[in-house]
């Protein structure tokens, strides 16, 4: 098993691998951040948030064209994204041992591979981005992770996932236009009470 994802498809270039796996990466480690077991966090809980966080965060990046190959096949349920024409999932396992769950595709995702099947052998391939590691570590080591219909893993390559953040911003959302605020009067008050009063007036009728 020495091939690579693009000796089975031209669609999973490395650059286009690379980068999702990083932005995956990223996400986690954010969510990671966030968890408190004191507050009540479990590993349940971590779980269940970071796998949400990024598919939130998948989504709008390609809302928003962050990457050019990515589009959604699938929202909700077995969701699941395409890099160019292929669809693609994500998921926190060992690569040997994914349960047969996951490889039940989605209706969006079958119809996808059945427009390819008679183009090419290897198009009911099942492709997952694989993160072999500790529930609260972000990637200890990434994997793409090509499986047949059956669970046998007929490609595996490791991801080099890449140390620099991809930073993701909402394009629509536009800042307050700046507004000129007039500087401050400085100035001590004075406060005047009843008897201050009585005595400015005695200066006074004392000076006439």
């Amino acid at each position: 098993m020495n091939k690579y994802p693009w000796d089975f498809n031209p669609d999973l270039k490395m650059e286009a691998l690379t980068e999702m796996a990083t932005f995956i990466a990223n996400i986690r480690d954010e969510v990671i951040d966030l968890h408190d077991e004191d507050l009540g966090d479990s590993r349940l809980s971590l779980g269940m948030r970071a796998y949400e966080c990024c598919r939130q965060r998948i989504i709008r990046a390609s809302k928003y064209n962050l990457f050019s190959w990515l589009s959604i096949i699938t929202f909700e349920g077995r969701f699941t994204f395409a890099i160019e024409k292929t669809p693609v999932r994500f998921t926190r396992n060992d690569p040997k041992y994914l349960p047969d769950k996951k490889l039940i595709v989605s209706d969006d995702a079958q119809y996808q591979m059945d427009l390819f099947s008679k183009s090419s052998a290897y198009a009911t391939l099942r492709w997952f981005f694989v993160f072999d590691t500790h529930y609260k570590s972000a990637a200890d080591a990434v994997y793409f992770v090509g499986y047949s219909e059956s669970g046998e893993v007929v490609c595996q390559w490791q991801i080099p996932v890449e140390d620099n953040v991809v930073l993701f911003t909402d394009i629509n959302s536009k800042n307050p236009p700046a507004v000129e605020i007039d500087a401050p009067v400085v100035a001590v008050k004075k406060v005047i009470n009843k008897h201050n009063e009585d005595d400015v007036k005695n200066v006074k009728e004392d000076d006439s």
